[in-house]
């Protein structure tokens, strides 16, 4: 039987509302680099990720723990090696949302690589273009080219490994253990990044195209791995993301469903190790 998942009803926030204040994030992120260091330091800026992809249920966006991914392509790779003025870009980036929303509904979470070092890297594979946002100069596709879609199922594959170490899963019981109450937000920011590109990365194992695997948000995702006879790791990677939301819901009070988030994370990890191990 498909999972249920819950619809974006009046027991969630405001869709609408923490869309805009995403936008009002990026812009704010955009206008704080681009003042900041000025419009000749970089190449192009993109913008990418959940935060901007069409949200069908509460799976798609979890306040506060989905990132608002902004790529930067430097002329000057070391360029934000320096602390100061990368404080400076921080402290205006802050300051220009919440003049633009001094009440947020959430502040959302920005993540800023410099993109410059990891172009060359066979594992650090692009996004389908139609989910990339180009903010500002060279178009997206021309700095980072599909060229090669089975060297994006391979690092597919290593990222399922590399990312679910047995050295790590064995860390995860004692790094956890020690976070009561509000601190479980840190174990959720430990799963998040590997847990998220697991649903797409086992796609495209399990053989769907590069735009299907990551062209989609986390609602198709969950439909497609259930499709292709997934049904467990589409419900502990549904569960992931649903529990995270009660956790906010609650104001951060809500510890049970911290540890159950925790419990769904860990174990899409492993499913995605044991696919990739084939």
């Amino acid at each position: 039987m498909p999972l249920r998942l819950p619809s974006w009803d009046q027991a969630y926030p405001s869709k609408a509302r923490l869309r805009l204040e995403v936008s009002m994030m990026l812009e704010s992120v955009v206008e704080a680099l681009l003042g900041q260091l000025g419009e000749g330091a970089f190449v192009g800026i993109y913008a990418k990720g959940s935060a901007l992809k069409p949200w069908d249920s509460p799976l798609d966006y979890v306040p506060e723990l989905s990132d608002l991914d902004v790529q930067l392509l430097l002329h000057d790779p070391g360029l934000l090696d320096d602390l100061e003025r990368a404080l400076a870009v921080q402290a205006d980036l802050e300051r220009r949302f919440f003049r633009r929303a001094p009440q947020p509904l959430h502040l959302p979470r920005p993540q800023i690589l410099v993109i410059n070092r990891f172009l060359e890297s066979p594992t650090f594979s692009p996004s389908p273009a139609s989910v990339v946002q180009t903010l500002f100069g060279k178009p997206y596709a021309e700095v980072h080219p599909l060229t090669d879609r089975e060297a994006v199922r391979e690092a597919d594959r290593w990222s399922l490994l590399e990312h679910a170490k047995p050295e790590d899963l064995r860390a995860f019981p004692l790094n956890f253990m020690d976070m009561p109450g509000k601190y479980l937000f840190h174990c959720l920011r430990q799963l998040t990044w590997r847990v998220g590109p697991t649903a797409s990365r086992a796609l495209s194992l399990l053989g769907s195209s590069f735009e299907e695997a990551w062209g989609h948000n986390r609602t198709h995702l969950v439909g497609r791995l259930e499709a292709a006879g997934q049904a467990g790791l589409a419900a502990d990677y549904a569960g992931f993301y649903l529990c995270a939301w009660d956790f906010y819901r609650s104001g951060y009070a809500d510890s049970e469903a911290a540890r159950q988030a925790v419990r769904h994370g860990v174990r899409v990890l492993e499913a995605g190790r044991r696919l990739a191990q084939g």
